[in-house]
């Protein structure tokens, strides 16, 4: 159906979510043409194109594909513990997994991400291979690997010796020299952005969730040198400190941030700055099940064990807190799941599901899937909404997610997944020809 990008596709009968912020549209239609979105608005007033393909949707919902603004297209559940997946899984078969990944993230309806820190060069070359038809996936916007300070949340480096470093997630950086050159290197391998630690994270053996990591001066440099190439710059946050000085030196959207005070929440908000907790995750690793197998990486005593769930546990309930914030706040928000391919049936639409929780309502729930998480990965001029111009990326949901975001989670109402006008997933009716 409508399978190549020049021909002119109709859904019609519609109910409409654009992203944009206007209320859902009923009996709308959306007009498809060469890979981007042509026309959008009340049936009655679209003039569909000659000899176009016309498929009735009959009351279904369409709207923007959704992007996961936080995932890591490198993680997988066949190794918990990322210490030891670093350690024992050559690159090579890190990037094969990443490719079943990618196809994994898709057929949730994710239409892009956001990847945010990859070992070696896999996220570049992940997203290639989905832009040239390699491999089906979502759109990637790719970092590298993840710039932390000595001892970070990713200095993997052993005591005893020395590695390839491009062999783990995060590449050591000490001042801002050698952060304007870690930019430099990985601007060279093909970055659409970069990514910063600011914190440690909770559970982490040696650099907790409340711990600062990269400063101002070191975050800001990155920020400055990307932005000569181009880049932007993202963030992982945890800690308060580390979460204010972050945004003021620039960065464009925030993940994790569940100790996010009132001032850093504002202060993102004043800025621009996406939130996007990832309280699902969070959860999840409070579970029996993965904290043996996260802690198999590791010699660990009983006592570490509870520290280890004490402070998940903690950041759970802080990012519980801190989503509520945001919302009353008026906090940009996105939605990150921080990979939750490894972790079926968790989903973005579990992550989803924990905001609407709090109570943060379905329609800006959704607007945080698509066009708020298209605004944290740079790509809000052409992804997460369904205007005129843009990528004709979209859904087609038997439900209404705007009033029940749980429709989702039900991968059988969605009917159809479209990336560049092009059908990867279509469950629809047979077409017909205006």
């Amino acid at each position: 159906m409508a399978d190549n990008r020049s021909d002119a596709l109709a859904l019609i009968n519609a109910r409409l979510f654009d992203g944009t912020g206007s209320p859902v549209l009923e009996e709308a239609g959306v007009v498809v043409k060469a890979g981007r979105v042509s026309a959008v608005g009340p049936l009655r007033e679209l003039r569909l194109p000659d000899q176009a393909t016309v498929v009735d949707v009959a009351g279904k919902t369409v709207m923007p594909g959704m992007i996961d603004g936080h995932t890591h297209v490198t993680y997988h559940g066949g190794e918990y513990g990322l210490l030891l997946q670093q350690m024992n899984e050559p690159l090579e078969f890190n990037a094969i997994k990443a490719a079943q990944n990618a196809k994994t993230i898709l057929e949730t309806g994710c239409t892009a991400i956001g990847d945010g820190g990859c070992r070696g060069q896999i996220g570049v070359a992940t997203r290639d291979a989905v832009a040239r038809g390699v491999i089906k996936g979502p759109k990637i916007v790719s970092a590298g690997q993840m710039l932390c300070g000595s001892s970070g949340i990713q200095d993997h480096t052993a005591a005893w010796g020395y590695y390839d470093d491009t062999a783990f997630l995060g590449t050591v950086v000490n001042g801002r020299q050698e952060v304007r050159t870690a930019v430099r290197k990985q601007v060279r391998t093909g970055v659409d952005w970069v990514k910063v630690t600011a914190s440690g994270t909770p559970g982490n053996s040696w650099i907790g969730g409340r711990t600062q990591d990269l400063n101002y001066e070191e975050i800001s440099t990155a920020v400055e040198e990307a932005g000569k190439f181009g880049k932007k710059v993202h963030a992982h946050a945890h800690d308060p400190q580390g979460l204010r000085e972050a945004v003021e030196a620039g960065v464009i959207s925030l993940h994790s941030g569940e100790f996010a005070d009132e001032e850093g929440l504002q202060l993102m908000k004043e800025r621009g700055c996406v939130f996007m907790a990832t309280i699902a995750w969070l959860d999840f690793r409070t579970n029996d099940d993965y904290v043996d197998k996260y802690l198999r990486a590791y010699e660990t005593t009983p006592e570490d064990r509870k520290r280890f769930v004490d402070e998940c546990t903690d950041a759970y309930e802080a990012a519980r807190d801190a989503i509520v914030m945001a919302h009353k706040i008026g906090t940009p928000l996105g939605i990150g799941t921080d990979a939750a391919h490894v972790f079926p049936p968790y989903d973005i639409a579990l992550e989803m599901e924990y905001h609407h929780r709090l109570g943060v309502p379905p329609i800006d729930v959704l607007r945080a899937a698509t066009l708020g998480s298209a605004t944290a990965v740079g790509r809000e001029d052409r992804w997460g909404s369904l205007e005129p111009g843009k990528d004709a990326d979209l859904l087609v949901v038997d439900g209404r997610p705007d009033e029940d975001v749980t429709v989702l989670r039900d991968k059988g109402r969605i009917n159809a997944i479209m990336q560049d006008g092009r059908f990867v997933k279509d469950e629809l009716p047979a077409p017909a020809t205006a």
